[in-house]
């Protein structure tokens, strides 16, 4: 048994959670006064959209260790501030299926950074509304059909395995991401063991894009399998995390789904969640990506009835910062004066159903944005 576990510390740390992640050419130094690029510019695939970006990144460079950078697509900011460790880290950025050209990662302070083994996760296909065969008079909206009958089957992801975390694992990252298919996930199970290295801390959390599955799961050394039940989430990712530094072997993971498919209506997709949230990030000016840069979050046709955020215009020398908000393309402020010291928020969102909400520079200057909820109308039974 002791040998198989000396095995293991040698042969696991190698074996990438390439859950159909695409690796990408490129990397390199950036920033600081002694590389020659600012940014990294990748080619992306135009058809895709991304549901995650994964780069290795340390600040062992130079006299400094203030390595900072941040993520985009083409123009639109996805993290606006990564901060780099000295010893470096793999880092994992979620990105609500945008598309694009280009993935670009530039340094944020005048300090050198390295990036390597720049890897991308895309999804199938952007989902739209899909129509089920339904009687005229039933105007229940825009839902997911969850009739008796409506399990579906496990679906094994062989490819989203391998050891995440702590210090022999640290290499592949501290979690697992895999892309769903667009129906309701009712259920999540893996196996899971923490007999790598020296501790026997392991813990995992697992979530649905930004929706809780389970926050705490105490890893067994000699390890067993894991399994959720989930109330019909629609996401675009499921995400099998590290809560602690230590290393966790993942391996044999399933996703229930059922059969129900979303069908149009003029009600809303995720009929149990009433506000969705969204952490925010700085956009525009030279700073903070510029104009092209905007917040954009997932609706899901579901009629908005209130948006809150706080901003502040406290980033860059000038103090113009104004934003527009809009849903899809149909516009709730074209410019809202944003000051100095910042304050909240709050917009009319009109019952306005669309696919996406976006916040966006309504002028060329920095604009920080924080704690985005976006309330749903209830709709009456």
């Amino acid at each position: 048994m002791r040998r198989v576990i000396i095995a293991l510390l040698f042969i696991l740390p190698t074996i990438a959670s390439a859950q159909n992640w695409s690796e990408l050419q490129g990397g390199g130094c950036i920033g600081g006064s002694t590389c020659p690029e600012k940014r990294i510019r990748v080619p992306l695939d135009e058809d895709k959209p991304v549901i995650s970006v994964r780069f290795h990144a340390h600040d062992e460079i130079g006299q400094k260790a203030d390595g900072a950078v941040r993520v985009k697509i083409d123009g639109n900011t996805v993290n606006s501030f990564i901060d780099v460790q000295r010893r470096g880290s793999v880092h994992t950025v979620d990105v609500d299926e945008l598309r694009g050209r280009y993935l670009v990662i530039e340094a944020v302070n005048d300090d050198e950074v390295h990036i390597k083994d720049i890897a991308v996760l895309y999804g199938r296909e952007l989902r739209g509304r899909i129509p089920r065969d339904r009687d005229d008079d039933d105007d229940r909206g825009d839902r997911w059909d969850r009739r008796p009958g409506s399990l579906g089957s496990w679906r094994e992801y062989p490819r989203a395995e391998g050891c995440i975390g702590g210090s022999e694992c640290r290499k592949n990252g501290t979690r697992i991401t895999i892309a769903l298919e667009p129906r309701p996930v009712l259920g999540v199970r893996f196996y899971a063991q923490d007999a790598i290295g020296t501790r026997a801390d392991g813990r995992l959390a697992v979530r649905i894009d930004d929706e809780s599955v389970a926050s705490y799961i105490d890893v067994q050394r000699a390890g067993r399998r894991h399994e959720f039940d989930v109330p019909n989430v629609v996401g675009d990712r499921l995400v099998i995390e590290t809560t602690s530094d230590d290393e966790v072997e993942i391996r044999d993971v399933e996703v229930l789904y059922g059969r129900g498919r979303r069908y149009g209506g003029g009600g809303g997709g995720r009929d149990w969640e009433r506000e969705v949230r969204d952490q925010g990030g700085c956009i525009g000016g030279t700073e903070c990506g510029g104009r092209r840069s905007r917040i954009r979050i997932a609706l899901h046709g579901r009629p908005v009835s209130e948006i809150r955020f706080s901003a502040h215009d406290e980033v860059g020398t000038r103090a113009g910062g104004r934003l527009a908000v809009r849903i899809d393309d149909e516009y709730l402020t074209y410019s809202l004066d944003i000051t100095r010291e910042g304050r909240m928020h709050t917009i009319d969102g009109k019952n306005i159903a669309g696919d996406y909400l976006y916040i966006e520079p309504a002028e060329d200057d920095e604009v920080v944005i924080k704690d985005v909820r976006v309330q749903f109308r209830e709709d009456e039974e």
